[in-house]
């Protein structure tokens, strides 16, 4: 674990040992929360469970324990459970309000939910046209776990569950989006919480290209899992973009409009650095800015296999596992720190010479105003608008 997060984890242990119980609690217990809160930050979610029941069972009934228990539940996918265990958890610190908000957001998103199952995988939706997707949404996965599966070396068990929401609403409600970061960056997939979530393609004018992005969501539960939550995010998102494709035997990590920001931007020497893709690319400023984004880190990531093979990506995952950093892990597998990773990795992508579209942009992702009640011919009117919109963009 960085630094940082144990840093986190013992924060936030302090703060329910101080605020939480209405009971003494005993000295000893913020060390076994912190171990807690540790293993569910790597999802090492059964060990949690397992953790917790140890910790009722010696320390009782204690607002402190119960939190780390809903979080457990939450975790797991039973959000009822978790609300239930969490209203004997007094509220008065913000940071317990808003995980509380967090879980009623999702119990209320998730309670007309029905479940169907593939072998490695729960799928969750609303029983509508969104049936559909879960069809190909197992052939996705399957031949992900198989083929993503090798490559990373992992393959994780128990069943992994994916949730198709209707409308982006509840994803924003649910997720650490907002609807204006969706937009912006047209982010409609997240891998977070120990799940895949998802924005039904039904829910956009133009729909999207959604098995990739689920394939690509899966990649980033596979690094999750393997490397304990310890990968960087720009090298998680570069993994996942670089992979993104493979399940159905393809290498198609660039599309037109990354090539041509990427094209750009080295002409230009204008980079998203490393630090600014943190939190998350969806929080860049627009939909180029996240493109070129992708750009980059997918190439850092072709140019560490063209260098030492993709045996490196099952590598240096166990590497992360293990708690190395990126310096000593950089300098473990290519003989390079970061600094002159990202400059050789220039010379590498400028080498390449892309091809580039002028004044190609991204389209702006449009949902549907009132998708249960939208008809052709207001679907059809929005298509021709959005068209109208992209093209004077």
């Amino acid at each position: 674990m960085t630094t940082l997060r144990k840093f986190l984890t013992l924060f936030i242990a302090a703060q329910f040992l101080i605020f939480l119980g209405p009971q003494s609690v005993a000295a000893d217990l913020q060390d076994d929360l912190s171990q807690g809160y540790s293993l569910i930050d790597q999802w090492r979610i059964n060990e949690a469970d397992k953790y917790a029941a140890s910790l009722l069972k010696q320390y009782g009934p204690s607002g402190d324990v119960y939190f780390l228990w809903g979080r457990i539940e939450f975790f797991k996918g039973n959000y009822k459970n978790a609300q239930e265990i969490l209203q004997e958890v007094s509220d008065n610190q913000p940071i317990v309000k808003e995980f509380k908000s967090l879980v009623m957001n999702t119990h209320w998103a998730a309670s007309n939910f029905i479940f169907e199952e593939s072998e490695h995988f729960r799928f969750a939706y609303v029983d509508g046209p969104d049936r559909i997707l879960v069809h190909y949404a197992r052939e996705v996965l399957e031949k992900s776990y198989q083929v993503l599966g090798r490559i990373l070396d992992y393959f994780p068990p128990g069943k992994i569950l994916v949730e198709f929401y209707p409308d982006h609403e509840p994803f924003s409600q649910i997720s650490p989006l907002t609807f204006q970061d969706i937009r912006t960056s047209g982010t409609v997939a997240l891998c977070k919480y120990n799940r895949i979530m998802m924005i039904s393609p039904g829910a956009l004018i133009r729909g999207y290209n959604w098995m990739d992005t689920l394939s690509h969501e899966f990649t980033h539960y596979l690094l999750s899992r393997k490397s304990q939550n310890n990968v960087p995010l720009w090298l998680h998102e570069g993994i996942a973009k670089y992979l993104e494709s493979r399940w159905r035997g393809k290498r198609e990590h660039l599309n037109p409009l990354m090539k041509t920001v990427l094209s750009s931007g080295l002409e230009q020497d204008y980079m998203v650095s490393l630090e600014r893709m943190m939190p998350s690319l969806a929080k860049l400023k627009n939909a180029e800015e996240v493109q070129l984004a992708y750009a980059q880190v997918a190439t850092m990531v072709d140019y560490m296999t063209v260098l030492k093979g993709e045996k490196i990506l099952a590598k240096i995952t166990e590497d992360f596992a293990q708690g190395l950093t990126v310096e000593t892990i950089l300098n473990k597998r290519l003989g390079m720190g970061l600094d002159a990773f990202q400059e050789k990795w220039k010379i590498f992508v400028k080498e390449k010479k892309f091809s580039t579209i002028p004044g190609l942009k991204a389209f702006k992702f449009r949902f549907k105003n009132n998708r249960s009640k939208s008809t052709e011919k207001q679907e059809d009117q929005d298509r021709l608008k959005g068209a109208a919109e992209t093209h004077s963009n």
